[in-house]
């Protein structure tokens, strides 16, 4: 009989990746709004949106395969009138982000009953004030963008 999916099966991409993103995040930054989307949702001064951008299959085995998975990370801050101070927390709240996520190369979290890792977590590039559809029109919009990946293996 086939397994239905919410069975005994888990996703990883948004289970372990796009949600173990968003705890580390809502960890570090409390007063933001995280949250997975494509496109920028919310009004807040201070948010991080998460989008899932590809995931490529590295190996498959018998029993096992693992796959690279790619995360968008864009983290906004509106500010109408930003002074030099404003862009400083810009900065360095960008390479905040970037030492959370090389503390957590390595990130293991349970799902049903079921504990996964993934591994190889980093950020590959980071872009400022680079937009994409509709986000130019948001008054006082300055963000930082990300470029996450790491690996995961699944086993049958």
């Amino acid at each position: 009989m086939p397994l239905k999916i919410g069975d005994t099966y888990e996703g990883l991409f948004f289970n372990l990746v796009l949600d173990g993103l968003r705890d580390l995040l809502t960890a570090e930054y409390k007063n933001a709004t995280i949250y997975v989307s494509p496109f920028i949702k919310h009004a807040n001064p201070f948010q991080i949106r998460l989008w899932g951008t590809n995931a490529t299959l590295e190996e498959e085995h018998a029993s096992a395969w693992q796959k690279e998975y790619n995360v968008s990370i864009c983290m906004y801050l509106i500010e109408k009138n930003p002074s030099e101070l404003f862009y400083k927390q810009l900065y360095n709240d960008s390479e905040r982000i970037f030492q959370l996520i090389h503390n957590n190369k390595s990130y293991s979290k349970t799902i049903g009953s079921n504990t996964f890792k993934w591994i190889d977590g980093k950020i590959d590039n980071t872009i400022f004030n680079e937009y994409e559809e509709g986000e130019e029109e948001i008054e006082g919009l300055n963000l930082a963008k990300f470029e996450f990946s790491c690996m995961a293996t699944r086993t049958s």
